[in-house]
């Protein structure tokens, strides 16, 4: 396993970055925080998201392994080496890894948008913790980004949208379009391909415009 990892980071440009749900990985970064002298075990009692971003700038060899857990206003981040992963862990890396793009031919599977949920999926984040995510307003993302599933509730005989939801892998996408683009790159075929898949109903002509906007909405945010 390990080997195939170091080979997938041999061939990695920029960088992939995603969340993570319960399991190795998201214990070992809970571990390692818990090992801090001012760690607070009662963030225990929270939701956590948690997420790993890999990254190799151009012309070094090794690659940067950072590790993320948000819940509110906590944020904890912390770095890792390769050698810092068990067996399960790196197992579990390199699956979120390989499923972040479909293969294209073979686009990934997805739900039709308007679905009846009773509360959001383990993969999905809400329309605040996703508008953080991506650094847009709440506002800019429900424009901008369609939402992959909604919630709805019935008042009063009447079914209103309770919340919007996007997929993780989603996000984790974009925001790796947002950070080569911050170094200067513009997006690559995998990624208009994923939100192509995703969001676009296979329209590369729609993501194109889609991560032009995007990138164009988050500098205004930012300033």
């Amino acid at each position: 396993m390990i080997s195939e990892l170091m080979a997938m980071l041999d061939r990695l440009q920029g960088e992939v970055f995603f969340f993570v749900e319960d399991g190795p990985l998201k214990h070992r970064l809970i571990e390692r925080y818990l090992d801090e002298e001012e760690s607070q075990s009662d963030i225990l009692d929270f939701e956590l998201d948690a997420a790993l971003r890999i990254q190799r700038k151009e012309g070094t060899a090794i690659a940067k392994i950072e590790g993320r857990l948000e819940a509110g206003d906590f944020l904890y981040q912390t770095n890792f080496a390769i050698q810092d992963f068990a067996a399960d862990e790196i197992t579990e890396l390199l699956e979120y890894w390989k499923s972040l793009c479909p293969t294209p031919s073979k686009p990934k599977a997805r739900p039709d948008r308007n679905i009846l949920r009773k509360k959001n999926g383990s993969g999905m984040l809400g329309i605040s913790a996703a508008a953080k995510a991506l650094g847009l307003s709440q506002r800019a993302l429900k424009v901008l980004i369609p939402c992959s599933e909604i919630r709805v509730e019935e008042q009063d005989g009447e079914k209103v949208i309770e919340e919007y939801y996007w997929e993780k892998d989603l996000l984790g996408r974009f925001t790796s379009v947002g950070a080569a683009h911050k170094e200067g790159r513009d997006a690559n075929r995998e990624d208009v391909t994923c939100i192509t898949e995703w969001c676009c109903d296979g329209d590369r002509q729609w993501a194109r415009d889609l991560i032009n906007e995007f990138l164009k909405q988050r500098h205004l945010t930012a300033d």
